[in-house]
């Protein structure tokens, strides 16, 4: 299929009239989308900027007409389409036309940068191409080329041109970037070019809920743990309890940043392979801050998109982000309220199939209890409160049920950050004490344990009279989140784990297209981190929230953030990620991620020889933490925060201050020299 809705040479494009060619646009729109909207007034207008362009371009270089031009070529991670695309010998320009404007916006300079980004990252044929963003307005006043730019080598400046010095600015980087020697692009290829995307988990989100396939927005290939075969085999089994009245847990483990949480979204999306409407679903999670971030992504996308179906007419009733809001809600929900809500009834959920995220996360039954009586006091209709596990009292609403149901439970290995965070032994014990009539399916990794899963297991001893399954394709081994290097789980791993040599060896795999940078100033991170910035790839600081001694370095772990607001907003808004003055614990950004990560390290995770040694800040001084189960959090608190990024970490170790007792340089020497160690680059 086509992924341009006109593409032609441009010789061609010349001798077709615009009224064919907008016909061409609209015939094409239509059969590939039921949203598709075309502008004649921005069409009419760009159509005849192009075309006045191109011969002038010609006038200069008859070998012009030999290029090809690609209309509203589809982004599917994006969701979105690219203007205009030109294909010049070598060369890729990525045009994005805003007929109305008179000057350009920096929201409109992201956006093409954007373009030309995921392109460079995730379209095959556009690899290791010089690709030039365009923002053409052609109404805004001409201004001076750029040549100053933070960008891959590959990727130059965006163009700012206006209707005037479009084709005199295209021709002048076609002069400086193009190079005869260079193997020319094949349009047709290229149009049909595979596309290998790893989107966020919000991209994600936004695109399932549009109405996307997980296909089209994710990696596709022969990779033996993808993310379809994943889903095609839940769905497989959600198919078999539901006709042969079965009731069966899932259990799918993964590395971080492995898609865990796009599966779970992606079933939740796919009624129509196990019973269509009458079956619902749901997605839960502990996770508040993913969950509210996930809300208000969605809410915000639902709205913009009816708001567009509203101004051209295809809705009669305006849109309110209340509305749009409250859509979101029945398929995202709080697991804790779900929880709740299930003890204060007798009946069975409304949902027949549900995905539990993070399920190793979910609390004990000392946790829940303690929980439990604190909301009992709060509430003037306390409910019963009984000393069962949150895995024990899920089976139990889920068992309700008469015939068929379905748990899926997401599973991450030594990402538990918070004392009463059972681990996934909780959901076992449930299973052996009560539940042994749910069938299981699972991977080996979690049924044996091993470094992928951080050594978690369901059951120390596998129990009889219980029906287990074992596939390959419940574990995910490839990290999606960072694709840019498959082996920075290994490597995360190695550094919490005290294996210098391994850690040095994988990172010298990783540093060439994932940089691992350190550095004993936090204005050199901020300003490493603002240099990546390029079309809406975020950045932002993260900490541990024991790094209260970082406050002298401008870093308060203790001040409230919206996390909505950080990782949504962008960077004109003071509250956003991008702006580097406000920092994320890891209470807020596990299971979300951002494409930059400066991580602030302090004393409370140090060197005591070839060890680690664990501090928790109280009053006046650093005290020792002794429980081995405090401990491990500890470590689980650092790996999630080098985990966050998609394409490259910067780690900020204070100097410390000899005066000042609770930040002596012997606390932070000892860390930034093992981190060199690991294979960090110092700047």
């Amino acid at each position: 299929m086509k992924q341009a809705y006109f593409h032609s040479t441009i010789e061609d494009f010349l001798n077709i009239n615009e009224d064919e060619i907008i016909g061409k646009l609209n015939k094409a729109g239509t059969s590939f989308s039921s949203q598709w909207t075309i502008t004649t007034t921005s069409w009419d207008s760009s159509i005849q900027i192009l075309k006045k362009s191109f011969l002038e371009l010609i006038e200069i270089d008859v070998t012009v007409k030999n290029w090809h031009i690609l209309l509203e070529y589809e982004i599917p991670r994006l969701s979105s389409r690219i203007d205009a695309v030109i294909i010049a010998d070598d060369l890729i320009f990525v045009i994005e036309f805003k007929y109305d404007r008179r000057k350009y916006e920096s929201a409109d300079i992201r956006q093409v940068e954007d373009y030309v980004n995921d392109l460079f990252d995730f379209h095959l044929e556009s690899k290791n191409r010089i690709i030039i963003p365009v923002l053409l307005a052609p109404l805004a006043k001409s201004i001076l080329k750029s040549t100053n730019s933070n960008f891959d080598s590959f990727i130059k400046p965006c163009l700012k041109v206006n209707a005037i010095n479009l084709s005199q600015n295209i021709y002048e980087a076609y002069l400086e970037f193009h190079k005869s020697s260079n193997i020319f692009i094949d349009p047709y290829k290229w149009e049909q070019s595979e596309y290998q995307p790893t989107p966020t988990i919000i991209q994600a989100a936004k695109a399932l809920f549009a109405g996307q396939k997980v296909e089209t927005i994710t990696k596709s290939g022969a990779e033996e743990n993808d993310l379809k075969k994943t889903t095609e085999y839940l769905i497989k089994v959600i198919n078999q309890a539901r006709i042969e009245n079965k009731k069966i847990v899932c259990f799918v483990t993964g590395v971080p940043g492995a898609g865990k949480t796009l599966v779970g979204l992606n079933v939740v999306h796919e009624k129509e392979e196990f019973g269509g409407e009458e079956t619902n679903t749901a997605y839960f999670s502990g996770n508040v801050p993913l969950i509210n971030v996930l809300k208000e992504a969605l809410g915000r996308d639902h709205f913009e998109r009816k708001n567009i179906l509203f101004k051209i007419g295809k809705i009669s009733k305006r849109p309110t982000k209340k509305d749009s809001i409250a859509k979101v809600k029945a398929k995202i929900q709080n697991l804790h309220l779900f929880i709740k809500d299930g003890i204060r009834k007798s009946t069975p959920p409304t949902e027949r199939i549900v995905v539990f995220d993070e399920a190793q996360r979910c609390w004990d039954a000392i946790q829940f209890s303690n929980k439990a009586k604190q909301n009992q006091n709060r509430e003037k209709n306390p409910f019963v409160i009984e000393q069962k596990s949150e895995a024990e009292l899920i089976f139990e609403f889920m068992n309700r049920h008469d015939g068929w149901s379905v748990i899926i439970a997401l599973v991450g290995g030594g990402q538990e950050i918070n004392t009463g965070e059972g681990g996934i032994a909780e959901w076992g014990k449930a299973i052996k004490n009560k539940y042994k009539n749910w069938e299981i399916h699972i991977s080996e990794e979690l049924l044996s344990g091993d470094s992928s899963t951080a050594n978690q297991t369901l059951f120390d001893n596998i129990p009889e009279n219980i029906v287990i399954y074992k596939n390959k394709n419940l574990h995910l081994s490839i990290s999606q989140r960072s694709f840019k290097a498959n082996n920075l789980n290994a490597w995360v791993n190695a550094l919490i784990n005290n294996e210098t040599g391994k850690a040095l060896e994988l990172s010298k795999l990783i540093s060439e297209k994932y940089p691992l940078i350190i550095t004993r100033n936090i204005e050199t991170a901020r300003e490493w981190l603002k240099q990546k910035k390029s079309g809406n790839k975020r950045i932002g600081l993260v900490a541990s929230s024991g790094g209260l001694r970082l406050k002298p370095c401008g870093i308060q772990v203790r001040e409230v953030i919206d996390e909505a607001m950080w990782f949504l907003n962008d960077e004109t808004d003071i509250r956003s990620s991008y702006y580097l003055e406000m920092v994320a614990t890891e209470y807020k950004v596990q299971g979300l991620e951002l494409d930059w990560v400066g991580i602030c390290w302090d004393a409370d995770l140090r060197r005591s020889g070839n060890n680690w040694e664990f501090k928790n800040f109280s009053g006046t001084k650093w005290n020792q933490t002794n429980a081995p189960a405090e401990q491990q959090f500890l470590l689980n608190t650092y790996r999630v925060l080098l985990t966050r990024s998609r394409e490259g970490i910067i780690i900020f170790v204070p100097e410390g201050d000899s005066k000042d007792e609770t930040r002596s340089p012997e606390f932070y020497n000892p860390i930034f020299e093992y981190l060199i160690s690991c294979g960090l680059q110092s700047i």
